[in-house]
């Protein structure tokens, strides 16, 4: 049956709803699409933001250790230096007064009546000067382990938990080295911080660590850098034994830095 005008006009109307939903609707997809273009460009503005004051820290915090160790350095080279030229001045002194002779009395001095000889005294010898203190050994230096350092750039993420203090030294012994990283987040939970480590900086920390523990002069650092290496390198040595293969889940490398003695309970166990 053919339409009448009225459904014509009905049709038409509803013709004429739909193109405007159409139009409706592509101007919603452009709004999207322009909050969407703007979400990116924010989210890739926030990303340099971060990246480059990350990138500023980690110089100013590398140029405050370099500053301090020249300076620390410097004063000890100055005072050393000054040690050694005051010994030598107090040497040579020492040698001339020993090699000074006795004055020779002139001759109207002979011929006048010779006084009561004094009582010889007893001649004071010089102290002799404290020998120096031994140098302390220092062991030869050697290369870290190459398998240690291959399983430990391998590493994609791992937690060190350590006292703040412990962390602190870390950062001054490794914190120069090309590959160590500082992390921007640290976890602080009063004095006992966690600190997520990359590969490349765990390889750091280990050859800088095993520099220290074989050319320090202080005893106590050397102690300290060998106890943070040993605990760094179990850690990555349990990866080497018991290798994780496949895509399941793995045991995370967990880095406590807290010796404990063990209980009275666990020891009768």
């Amino acid at each position: 049956m053919p339409f009448g005008s009225g459904d014509r006009v009905q049709l038409q109307q509803i013709l004429d709803q739909l193109g405007k939903l159409a139009t409706d609707l592509a101007a919603v997809k452009q709004q999207v699409a322009d909050q969407q273009h703007m979400i990116d460009q924010a989210r890739r503005d926030a990303t340099a933001a971060i990246t480059s004051g990350l990138a500023e820290i980690r110089a100013v915090a590398r140029e405050a250790l370099g500053r301090t160790s020249d300076v620390a350095t410097g004063h000890l080279a100055n005072i050393g230096s000054e040690l050694i030229a005051i010994r030598g001045a107090i040497g040579q002194l020492d040698g001339r007064l020993r090699e000074t002779p006795p004055p020779v009395p002139e001759a109207s001095e002979l011929r006048e009546e010779p006084a009561a000889t004094p009582e010889p005294q007893p001649v004071e010898h010089p102290a002799p000067e404290p020998a120096p203190e031994p140098e302390p050994t220092i062991e030869p230096t050697t290369e870290p382990d190459p398998d240690i350092l291959r399983a430990a750039a391998g590493i994609a993420h791992a937690t060190v938990e350590a006292h703040r203090d412990t962390w602190a030294f870390l950062i001054q012994v490794a914190g120069n080295e090309q590959h160590f990283h500082i992390p921007g987040k640290v976890q602080d939970d009063d004095g006992f911080v966690q600190v997520r480590f990359s590969g490349p900086s765990l390889v750091a920390a280990i050859t800088s660590l095993d520099h220290v523990h074989h050319t320090a002069n202080s005893p106590v650092t050397r102690a300290i850098a060998a106890h943070i290496h040993d605990k760094i390198t179990t850690a990555v040595q349990a990866i080497i034994d018991r290798p994780h293969h496949g895509d399941g889940d793995g045991t995370p490398v967990r880095i406590v830095i807290d010796d404990r003695a063990t209980t009275s309970e666990a020891a009768e166990q």
